[in-house]
């Protein structure tokens, strides 16, 4: 992003005013003003238009069916939205704080509310200085910190709220994939599948407990995009938290590889630009091969599978191919297309050969079948699934993924920034 002037803030900030009052005659209800305070000549980057989308749509939820109307613009001068809400001005400017006041992010937000005569509502109490937390008045008019350590203190704040964010939704993703109902020989809220030792409850706890991990992913990635190393040591002790969680049951060693290159790649994509993908190959060329003992190393000396790292190693098709199904068919779409197409270490190591093929020619037979009896057909698969001892436990970590990639999209795809 380019450097902007004085006049170039100005005249963005007449451009919005205008548009304020065009949509105070017209609807003739409060406004709120959503811009972001960004010290210094560059006004967007990545992780402003991150803290941007969400806190929009934090609002947007908020608000519900009392948001009447939405105008956005991702410009140079910093991204803007107005919003018309079908409530009292006091109403809204209280929502407007609550966000403001909601995390060290907040104070980058400048969420003001117009009263439909034009009249802008003060705050409450007065915002705090960035630096230092004193009154930030007297701090800006004497220039007291200095340009460079409100820059500095803005990052750190972006940083912050980005690697948070990424680590709720990636937990999100993962409650998200064992809710999906029916799933064959997994874990589901009909039954645990082909699993004796698994329910919706431990795997939810095993979810909650690789939060604080997701997050490091995300801030790892920022630091350096070559964190393997780092990387690694905090996934090691991430399974082992998720072990203390579980009694001992694996539930998401997969996610842990996989979220964690995922996410260190999107956390390097919102600071120094770049493809995910290749973000993510890279630091799993980086890392080490899965010991032989595991199921992983297993399939691969057995039946020269690639597994979990071939799948990193090429930048995660079968999992952006779930995410193409996931837009176009829904989420029964996405985990058919992985059970017709991944080669499923843990089909491989409970049923050989054998039990994969037969996973993959069910799916691919459900596809080609009518949708609408596609949950049906997948009760039946569960069924026999079940009866076999087959769990396709790879290919449920590629659905929680492509989930994440769904909820990340804004981020990684093509380096878009949007907010229509």
């Amino acid at each position: 992003m380019r450097e902007i002037t004085l006049q170039e803030v100005l005249d963005a900030r007449e451009a919005r005013a205008e548009r304020q009052r065009r949509l105070l005659a017209q609807w003739g209800q409060p406004l709120l003003s959503c811009t972001l305070n960004i010290a210094g000549p560059v006004k967007r980057s990545a992780l402003g238009d991150f803290l941007f989308r969400e806190t929009l749509q934090a609002l947007e939820g908020a608000l519900g069916d009392r948001l009447l109307h939405r105008e956005t613009l991702a410009a140079e001068t910093g991204p803007e939205a107005l919003l018309v809400c079908a409530l009292p001005a006091e109403a809204v400017k209280a929502l407007g704080e609550s966000l403001e006041d909601s995390g060290p992010a907040g104070r980058l937000l400048d969420l003001d509310v117009i009263g439909p005569e034009g009249e802008k509502r003060s705050r409450r109490s007065p915002r705090p200085c960035l630096v230092c937390g004193g009154p930030a008045g007297p701090c800006a008019r004497s220039r007291a910190h200095g340009l460079t350590a409100v820059q500095r203190e803005t990052e750190r704040r972006l940083r912050t709220f980005a690697a948070g964010r990424l680590g709720e939704l990636a937990v999100e993703a993962l409650e998200a994939e064992v809710a999906l109902t029916p799933k064959p020989g997994l874990v589901d809220r009909r039954n645990s599948g082909a699993h004796r030792d698994m329910d919706l409850p431990l795997f939810r706890r095993s979810a909650e407990s690789l939060a604080p991990y997701f997050r490091r992913a995300a801030a790892l990635g920022m630091e350096a995009a070559a964190c393997m190393p780092e990387l690694q040591r905090a996934g090691r002790a991430a399974e082992e938290t998720m072990l203390a969680a579980t009694a001992g049951v694996n539930t998401h060693k997969g996610a842990v590889y996989a979220f964690g290159l995922v996410l260190a790649g999107l956390g390097s994509v919102l600071v120094r630009g770049g493809d995910v993908f290749e973000t993510a190959a890279a630091l799993a060329q980086a890392g080490q091969p899965p010991e032989a003992g595991t199921h992983g190393g297993r399939a691969a000396r057995l039946y020269g599978a690639g597994g979990a790292r071939g799948e990193a190693l090429a930048g995660f098709p079968h999992a952006r191919r779930a995410w193409e199904a996931l837009g176009a068919g829904g989420p029964y779409a996405a985990l058919l297309t992985l059970l017709a197409e991944v080669e499923d270490t843990n089909l491989l190591h409970r049923g050989g050969p054998a039990g994969l093929a037969f996973v993959r020619e069910e799916a691919r037979s459900i596809l080609a079948g009518p949708q609408a009896a596609w949950s049906s057909r997948l009760e039946a698969l569960d069924g026999a699934c079940i009866a076999r001892n087959l769990s396709p436990g790879g290919s449920a970590d590629l659905l929680a993924l492509a989930l994440l990639l769904g909820r990340t999209e804004e981020v990684w795809r093509e380096g878009a920034i949007k907010f229509a």
